[in-house]
């Protein structure tokens, strides 16, 4: 039997877990987290055992586990990642983290084990279908790939209901977007311009540029190349109020002899202020012209409700699958994001399908 230790049991981490149990009948689990509220809902599942987080907890769990799945915050992950793969154990993340993941990869490469960055809905399932895409059109002229969680319908004040880290939210509004524009690799502001796209099934909503692309940088080669964040019709302008008044500036301000980081009240309010009796759609575009003039569009949508929202539901979909095929030793050692594993692209299809995700594909 083997064993399976899940870091961070939020939004998604508890949700991974849960499907885990479905695709590794025979594992057993451990959980983790620094919340000892939520021990009752891990003791509830079958084959788990719930520790409270600590380093030491970590490096004992690491030296028995066959596989690590971690779902942390992107503003800690690194350093625990770093531990982690000291300990010469599978990793599989799906964490978004500032650091370049191929920094472990001196790490993995002298442990011949596997870490897996980003396993999610986006970066993750869409890394999956650019390598895909790429491999079959013989090259790729152009790629857009274009992702959004968003409410069913616009939901005011800012026409979208947080369901996942609101701090990893407003970090895709701030963070430069590395981008290939005319085979040159530039950053550019994420709310410099906004993009209008009619997806199927879903309607007319606009686009900002966002820092997604991540390893697709250095393992797609694409004369041009960015990811598109979907919102409804607008968001992009209240949000980039938002920033210029600098309430996303991590820098501390002085209230009444309190130091506040704007940026952590921003989250707080968005926490606390948007959320909405409503359900959500995850949604995933991707418009692809290979060298040779062929063109391959595939459309992703998931239907969420409030019970389990669609966003970290399809990023726990994947992030858990991710994490089955490395427990079934399917993934060879090293750091492997998704679009080096598109050999997979159809196991994954079925699965998503199998949990409602509707998939649209067309080539020309």
């Amino acid at each position: 039997m083997s064993e399976v230790t899940v870091i961070g049991l939020g939004r998604v981490g508890f949700r991974t877990l849960k499907l885990l149990q479905e695709l590794l009948p025979h594992a057993s689990f451990n959980a983790v987290d620094a919340n000892p509220g939520v021990k009752p809902l891990v003791e509830a599942l079958d084959r788990t055992v719930f520790h409270v987080y600590s380093q030491n907890v970590l490096k004992e769990l690491a030296s028995r586990s066959d596989l690590i799945v971690t779902a942390l915050p992107s503003s800690t992950a690194f350093p625990i990642l770093k531990s982690l793969a000291e300990e010469c154990v599978n990793i599989v993340d799906v964490s978004f983290t500032r650091e370049d993941p191929y920094l472990l990869e001196p790490i993995v490469e002298k442990c011949g084990t596997v870490f897996i960055p980003d396993a999610g809905f986006a970066p993750g399932y869409s890394n999956l279908v650019a390598g895909y895409v790429g491999r079959g059109l013989g090259g790729l002229e152009s790629i857009d790939i274009m992702v959004g969680g968003i409410p069913s319908y616009p939901v005011p004040p800012l026409g979208y209901v947080v369901t996942w880290n609101p701090l990893d939210l407003i970090e895709e509004y701030k963070r430069p977007a590395r981008i290939i524009r005319n085979g040159e690799f530039i950053a550019v502001d994420p709310l410099s311009e906004t993009i209008t796209v009619d997806v199927e099934s879903v309607g007319r909503l606009e686009g900002f540029v966002s820092d997604g692309l991540r390893t697709l940088l250095r393992n797609i080669r694409a004369r041009n190349m960015r990811e598109v964040t979907l919102r409804w019709p607008g968001h992009i302008g209240f949000m980039k109020l938002l920033r210029d008044l600098g309430l996303m500036s991590e820098e501390y301000l002085e209230i009444d002899n309190i130091s506040v980081q704007p940026v952590k009240l921003l989250a707080k309010i968005f926490e606390t202020r948007l959320k909405a009796d409503v359900n959500d759609l995850a949604i995933l575009h991707v418009e692809a012209t290979g060298a040779g003039g062929k063109r391959y569009v595939e459309t992703a949508v998931l239907q969420g409700t409030r019970e389990n929202p669609a966003t970290p539901y399809f990023t726990a979909l994947v992030h858990a699958y991710t994490s089955y095929l490395v427990a079934k030793g399917l993934i060879k050692p090293g750091v492997q994001p998704l679009e080096n594993m598109s050999e997979h692209k159809h196991g994954f299809q079925e699965y998503l399908e199998s949990k409602n995700v509707k998939i649209m594909i067309k080539r020309w």
